[in-house]
């Protein structure tokens, strides 16, 4: 699990526990459609949105329309009625690593909720990536209450939902995978310029392991509130906990080793202490960690009943990336084009061939140009460039210019 950066770990680990707690309280409940008055007794069936304001509810109902209600006023069943016959789906196709496409994930999500699809799918195949990042994909799909979320983790180049990427699949309400795909290993390491490293040896032990604590128990509490194995969920982000499959008075259970009762059938050991724990398709569903092992995403879809649905597929995150990748390629070109002024105006002054008043012109351009890149680098915060450098090449022209 990558960390992007000294800085971004550090707040991590400030947020601690209570943001974790937090976070837990957004369990994801079953999608609403059939909305029934408590005492009154009037029925609408429709779909909530997530749009609320003084305890009141938009919901979108056949009956009436656009309305607004109590939700604790009604009793709310799950079903397919008043709900549109449409399916959104959202790619996760890369490491998740850029601020704007998970700010367009969390917006995505929400819109899409609030069209009243049959459920929204989330195709993952992806090595993981920023832990901050996931936490907010996560966080996206567990306040959506709305609406059934679906994690599909399909066939590709990674060959599953590693790291960050299994954090999000199980923040779904039900996760379905493809033969050949894997889940787990959401270890958490750091990020620096050139490659990936212990996290211990970036922010020292006693913090590495309050932040993986953290982390390790945030995985755990994604897994509960959608009914899947805690101990598994710890297994994938910790190689020295070892999980075994007991029955317990009748019940199979899966617990960490050292929680082990007297009178406990040990039927298998699930994780070896040693390693961190990754599921193939088939395990994954057989411990509970996914629901069904499918072929493709028309398999989903008729697993939930929606195989007559229309599919829509938000194209929000890739517009996202396009954004930002013409932002960096511009960014890279006028990076570029201020280091070669500044070599001309030191070699034209050099040589003579530059008055002051010329040199004054020249170093005010540069100045404008240093603010642009810096507004710019304030607007997209994956541009690779600290701001920092940025100030600190704008403090030595402005000191030249006044020098002058």
């Amino acid at each position: 699990m990558k960390k992007q950066g000294q800085n971004r770990t550090v707040a991590f680990a400030a947020l601690g526990l209570s943001f974790l707690f937090g976070t837990v309280l957004l369990t994801a409940n079953s999608t609403a459609d059939t909305f029934r008055h408590r005492t009154g007794g009037q029925t609408y069936h429709g779909y909530a949105t997530q749009n609320a304001a003084d305890g009141k509810t938009t919901v979108y109902t056949a009956e009436s329309g656009k309305i607004e209600l109590n939700p604790a006023e009604y009793e709310i069943t799950p079903d397919a009625q008043g709900r549109n016959r449409t399916v959104s789906v959202l790619t996760i196709d890369n490491e998740i690593e850029y601020e704007i496409v998970t700010a367009a994930f969390e917006k995505t999500v929400v819109e899409e909720s609030n069209k009243g699809p049959l459920c929204i799918i989330i195709e993952i195949d992806s090595p993981g990536g920023s832990v901050d990042l996931a936490m907010q994909m996560c966080s996206a799909l567990t306040k959506t209450r709305n609406c059934q979320t679906v994690a599909f983790i399909k066939g590709g180049h990674q060959g599953g939902a590693y790291s960050a990427a299994a954090a999000v699949a199980l923040a779904c309400n039900r996760i379905y995978m493809t033969g050949g795909t894997v889940i787990g290993a959401a270890t958490m390491i750091a990020a620096t310029e050139n490659q990936a490293v212990d996290l211990e040896k970036v922010v020292g032990k006693n913090i590495s392991e309050k932040m993986r604590s953290a982390w390790r128990n945030y995985l755990a509490s994604l897994a509960e509130q959608n009914h899947r194995p805690v101990a598994m969920a710890r297994a994938m982000e910790n190689k020295d906990i070892e999980v075994l499959q007991v029955r317990r008075e009748g019940k199979i259970l899966y617990i960490e080793a050292t929680e082990k009762m007297p009178g406990d059938e040990v039927l298998r050991v699930r994780s070896n202490k040693g390693n961190l724990l990754t599921l193939p398709a088939g395990e994954a569903v057989e411990c509970g960690m996914a629901d069904k092992v499918v072929a493709n995403l028309q398999d989903v879809l008729a697993d939930l009943n929606a195989s007559d649905a229309k599919i829509e597929r938000a194209d929000a995150l890739a517009k996202a990336k396009d954004e930002l990748d013409k932002v960096i390629r511009k960014f890279k070109q006028l990076d570029n084009s201020l280091d070669t002024k500044v070599k001309t105006i030191i070699a034209k002054s050099d040589n003579g061939r530059m008055t002051k008043l010329e040199a004054k012109k020249a170093l005010k351009g540069i100045i404008q140009e240093i603010k642009y890149l810096i507004r710019l680098r304030q607007s997209y915060p994956d541009v690779p460039c600290e701001e920092e450098e940025l100030q600190t090449f704008l403090n030595s022209v402005q000191a030249e210019y006044d020098s002058i």
